[in-house]
């Protein structure tokens, strides 16, 4: 044995040419031929190139910057001689090693970086801009500010070449030297605002954006040519693929999901009922309002308790430098909106009021007489306080209420009044505790009720009257320019008290739940071009007697190839503790709202969501997305009975019926921007299914708003800088009602001679068995601006609704004539003109 270990010694090292071979390997790595055939690239495709040739190298894509542009010219190297050409920036040491090569920066040497922190501001009057971008140029390296125009970046020291971009701002260019880190206020100046309408999505191929968020620029959506002439931000939502209004247009069905699963937010405070009457308008002041976004798949998972849609309102915070207004006066309504510094740079306001004067006309036209009366207002209020630099507050507080009476005959003076109000109160109070953290506290009071009075004496029919109470707080921290972490957590104590009188009898007189929350979310980009995001939400409902714990995973993952290009995938799980089921098919808020109880479990919602959107040049996009959404625990009463029908049941509860449902379909959206004219195109096919055990035999059917087909188109043409046209034409399927099929006599005692047959029932094959007719509507309007001294303009709208077409109906009747079931469709008017005017200072 000895032997043998004496003879491996002497091979190993005394064996002459051991140094030699092991020098050769060496050598051999650095002088392996390395063919390059691009002349233009990124420093992490030439490393990709290099390895792909056999060569394995090891490094750190944290200390090598592999997004930068390299020049090279084409031809074959050896590996050393290549990698010091495209290393020659960096402070890298080469060190070989067995069979590989190892790229590394000393500690000593790595290159120092930075935190940019400050706040994007609109011009001197420091309206903070959300979700404004920001980047070093020709590299990857990129940020975004938060909902109150708060950014942080890290930037390597030296010499920074910065862009900065707003919607409907001007691009801002600036370069800075970093030598430290600092705080820096970005202002951009507004420039040309052109007359367009843009709602699109965030480009992430600046390592900011994903393509689910939706941002409703606000600024061309007066010259749509909306019913009567009313600016109205939600209607320019139902342009979108796969959201569609119901009756007269009012509410939103997005993804086959009922208006109730949508989450509307007025400044962070959920919004219960977010029409007035008929749908015609939402309550939003389109003056007030600052920022929209929209989300209707791959849900952030702070947003949590509605199953199919997310639309988050921002108000303005008012200028601090200078008082600005607007008033409009329209057919409908008219509005009044004043901004300005209570003190300058520390303390501005906002408040603006709309109401409607269709009450006055109908008063005037009818001698004086109160047979239908009508009105509706609404009223916004904002205090925004700049303590100092890092920390400010706000002040929030919204109502809006809607009054309809009708006397039922000149024999009986009782009259029938509906009234809809929502009071919104909210103090918000933000804090940067450093450059990566921001916090974020809100204490919030909301208040729907929803009322009906039939004129009898001390009876007050109240279908809801709900009260929440809640506090939210909520962090972000920033790790790096490729990591980001939120959390959250947020408590609310809601009351509910539904239906209290006699005739209407309750599911609940008073009952109350507390809701708990906590949420995490992480943006991380995984490479250069490929980011994911991935949370979790988490719910705990404790209501009487029951308390449900919901889990609800977020995940979304996008590729961006070569900037242009973008592929995402998506999966949410959502839950929702209220149910909403309407009384009969009115487009008026007829609803009751039950909360989940230990008889009635939390509806739960799982979207699934593929997609691909291409960024056309100059300035549009083409996207088509493909979902599959599957819902669980949703309401409806059984057939032939409803809301008021105590005889078939004197439980409520035993009327309503549980049961599951799902949608799915393909969305494909057009939008382009060229100097004088604007296209926004959406197309829709999709189908949604109920399932409830106890109807059609378990057998899926047709849910009312499975319109299967739906097609939208808004063209502007700018003429100078004065005149523009727009046209907007819509069409979608027509919605489902169920209608019997015949009519059968009552046998029951008849052939026994006990009775006479004078009932009858009727059959009815299965729910939603007729499709109302298709509708479709153009109209057309034009706009005039006069620009007056000191930034004061005029702005003068005109034009017809309806000019062709079959719009959405008010409201559906059926009767029965000779055996045979009637179907009636109250419309809106068919060419509809609309006149008004608009002056801001």
């Amino acid at each position: 044995m000895l032997k043998y270990l004496c003879c491996l010694f002497l091979v190993l090292f005394l064996f002459p040419g051991h140094e030699k071979l092991c020098a050769q390997e060496k050598k051999g790595l650095s002088d392996q031929e390395i063919k390059i055939d691009f002349s233009e690239g990124t420093l992490g495709q030439y490393l990709n190139a290099i390895t792909a040739q056999g060569l394995n190298l090891s490094y750190s894509s944290n200390q090598l910057r592999l997004s930068d542009k390299i020049k090279l010219n084409k031809g074959v190297y050896k590996a050393g001689q290549l990698l010091s050409l495209l290393l020659s920036s960096y402070p890298v040491e080469i060190k070989t090693e067995l069979h590989k090569i190892i790229l590394y920066i000393p500690q000593s040497q790595e290159p120092k970086s930075y935190t940019l922190s400050g706040f994007v501001y609109s011009g001197e009057g420091m309206e903070a801009l959300p979700y404004a971008s920001l980047g070093v140029s020709g590299t990857n390296v990129a940020t975004q500010s938060n909902e109150f125009g708060f950014y942080t970046i890290r930037l390597p020291a030296g010499i920074n070449h910065l862009q900065l971009s707003y919607s409907g701002y001007p691009t801002l260019r600036d370069t800075i030297k970093m030598t430290a880190s600092k705080v820096l206020n970005f202002r951009l100046q507004p420039g040309l605002l052109l007359a367009e309408v843009k709602v699109h999505a965030s480009k992430s191929g600046t390592g900011t954006g994903l393509a689910d968020l939706q941002k409703v620029d606000l600024k061309g959506v007066n010259d749509l040519p909306m019913a009567l002439g009313e600016t109205d931000p939600l209607k320019t939502i139902q342009l979108k693929a796969g959201i569609s209004g119901g009756l007269a247009g009012g509410n939103m069905y997005v993804r086959g999901g009922s208006p109730d699963q949508n989450l509307v937010l007025l400044d962070g405070i959920p919004v219960y009922n977010y029409n007035h009457f008929t749908g015609l308008l939402s309550i939003f002041n389109s003056d007030a309002v600052k920022h929209i976004d929209f989300f209707k798949g791959g849900f952030p998972s702070r947003y949590e308790g509605r199953l199919s849609s997310v639309i988050d309102v921002k108000t303005k915070d008012g200028d601090m430098q200078k008082y600005h207004g607007a008033v409009n006066i329209g057919l409908l309504t008219s509005s009044a909106m004043i901004e300005g510094p209570l003190i300058k740079n520390k303390v501005s306001f906002l408040g603006s009021f709309r109401r409607s004067w269709i009450d006055g006309l109908s008063r005037l036209l009818s001698n004086g007489s109160d047979d239908v009366n009508y009105y509706l207002y609404d009223a916004n209020l904002k205090i925004n306080y700049h303590i100092d630099s890092t920390s400010r507050i706000y002040l929030s507080a919204y109502q809006g209420s809607d009054r309809f009476n009708l006397s039922i005959s000149d024999d009986m003076p009782s009259q029938v009044a509906m009234k809809w109000t929502n009071r919104l109160l909210s103090f918000r109070w933000n804090k940067v505790y450093n450059p990566r953290l921001f916090h974020n506290s809100t204490i919030s009071l909301s208040q729907f009720k929803n009322q009906l009075d039939d004129g009898e004496e001390n009876v007050s029919n109240e279908f809801n009257r709900i009260t929440d109470l809640g506090l939210d707080n909520d962090l972000s921290y920033s790790w790096s320019n490729t990591l980001k972490s939120y959390f959250g957590i947020k408590a609310k104590l809601t009351r509910f008290r539904s239906a209290p009188d006699s005739e209407v009898d309750p599911v609940m007189e008073d009952q109350q739940s507390v809701h708990l929350q906590a949420y995490t979310d992480n943006d991380v980009d995984i490479l250069p071009a490929l980011r994911l995001r991935t949370g979790l939400h988490y719910t705990a409902f404790i209501t009487s007697g029951k308390t449900y714990h919901s889990f609800q995973p977020r995940i979304k993952l996008t590729y961006n190839l070569k900037d242009q290009h973008q592929f995402y995938a998506s999966y949410a799980m959502m839950a929702q503790f209220y149910h909403q089921v309407s009384i009969n098919p009115l487009a008026i808020p007829n609803e009751f709202r039950i909360p989940s109880s230990s008889g009635i479990p939390p509806q739960q919602s799982m979207i699934y969501e593929i997609g691909y959107l291409k960024h056309l040049s100059p300035a549009g996009r083409i996207g088509i997305q493909v979902y599959r959404k599957n819902f669980s625990n949703l309401l409806m009463y059984r057939p032939q009975q409803n809301a008021l029908d105590k005889k078939a049941a004197p439980d409520r509860n035993d009327r309503l019926l549980s049961g599951k449902g799902y949608s799915q379909g393909i969305e494909v959206e057009y939008a382009q921007e060229f100097k004088w004219l604007s296209i926004n195109a959406a197309y829709t096919r999709f189908k949604t299914m109920l399932i409830f055990e106890q109807v059609n035999n378990g057998k899926a059917f047709k849910a009312p708003y499975d319109l299967r087909n739906q097609f939208t188109t808004a063209i502007t043409i700018r003429m100078g800088s004065r005149w523009s046209c727009s046209t907007l034409f819509t069409y979608s399927g027509g919605m489902l009602v169920t209608l019997p099929q015949y009519v059968l006599p009552d046998l029951d005692g008849v052939l026994s001679g006990a009775a006479k047959n004078e009932k009858t029932y009727f059959y009815t094959p299965e729910p939603n068995n007729y499709r109302l007719r298709d509708n479709y509507s153009l109209n057309v309007g034009a706009v005039n601006r006069t620009n007056f001294r000191k930034g004061r303009q005029g702005r003068l709208h005109f034009g017809i609704n309806n000019i062709l077409g079959r719009p959405l109906p008010f409201q559906v009747t059926a009767s029965l004539e000779d055996n045979q079931v009637n179907v009636t469709q109250l419309s809106p008017f068919k060419l509809l003109p609309y006149v008004g005017y608009s002056y801001t200072f």
